[in-house]
C-alpha cells in the first residue's frame, strides 16, 4: 500500500491527466517563462499548476513511476506532511531554476513546461542526502543532457529540484544527526 501523500499525488496527477485528454487548451496552464515579464500572476498560477499537467502517457507514466518507487521509500522515511511540502517545494524550485535558465538563454521562454519532473526530482535529491548513491548518477545525466541540449525537456527544472530536495534532506539529516547525538 502506497502511504497518503503518495497515494495523493498520484491521483491527482493521474485525474488531471485525464480530465485534460479532450482539453486542446490546457498548455497555457503550463509553466511559459515569459510570464514572470508578461503575466506575473499567471507565472505564479502556473508555477502551480504545471506540476500536474504531463504532455503524453510516456510522460506521466515514467513520472508517476517514479513517484510510486522512490515517493514511497522517502515519505515513510520522513513523514506524510514533510514529504507533501518538499513536493511542491522542490516542483516550485524548478520552475525557478527553468525560468532563470530560459530568461538568461532565451531557451524556452516562450514555451509552455509541463510535468511533475521537478518536484520528483526533489524526491530524488533527498534520497542522494540520506544515501542513495545511484541518485548522483541522474544527477550527473541530467546535467550532461542540459549542457548537451539534446532535446526539448526542461532538464534544469530537474536539476532544481533536485537541488533543492538534497539541501533540504541534508539539513533533515543534520538535525537527526545533532538530536541524537544529545540522546
Amino acid at each position: 500500500m502506497l502511504p497518503p501523500a503518495t497515494l495523493v499525488l498520484l491521483a491527482v496527477n493521474v485525474s488531471v491527466f485525464i480530465l485534460i485528454q479532450n482539453n486542446t487548451n490546457w498548455y497555457k496552464f503550463g509553466l511559459t517563462p515569459s510570464y514572470i515579464v508578461n503575466d506575473p500572476s499567471m507565472f505564479l498560477i502556473t508555477s502551480f499548476t504545471s506540476m500536474f499537467l504531463h504532455a503524453n502517457i510516456v510522460h506521466i507514466a515514467f513520472n508517476m513511476l517514479a513517484l510510486v518507487v522512490i515517493g514511497k521509500v522517502i515519505e515513510e522515511a520522513i513523514g506524510s506532511p514533510r514529504y507533501a511540502i518538499m513536493y511542491i517545494l522542490s516542483g516550485l524550485s524548478g520552475v525557478a531554476l527553468h525560468t532563470i535558465y530560459s530568461l538568461a538563454t532565451d531557451n524556452g521562454f516562450n514555451t509552455p513546461m509541463v510535468g511533475a519532473s521537478g518536484a520528483i526530482s526533489g524526491i530524488i535529491g533527498l534520497a542522494a542526502a540520506l544515501g542513495d548513491k545511484f541518485s548522483y548518477i541522474w544527477l550527473g545525466v541530467q546535467f550532461i543532457f542540459a549542457i548537451a541540449g539534446l532535446s526539448s525537456i526542461a532538464y534544469f527544472a530537474h536539476i532544481g529540484g533536485f537541488l533543492f530536495g538534497f539541501l533540504l534532506g541534508k539539513l533533515y539529516n543534520d538535525r537527526i544527526y545533532k538530536d541524537r547525538t544529545y540522546l
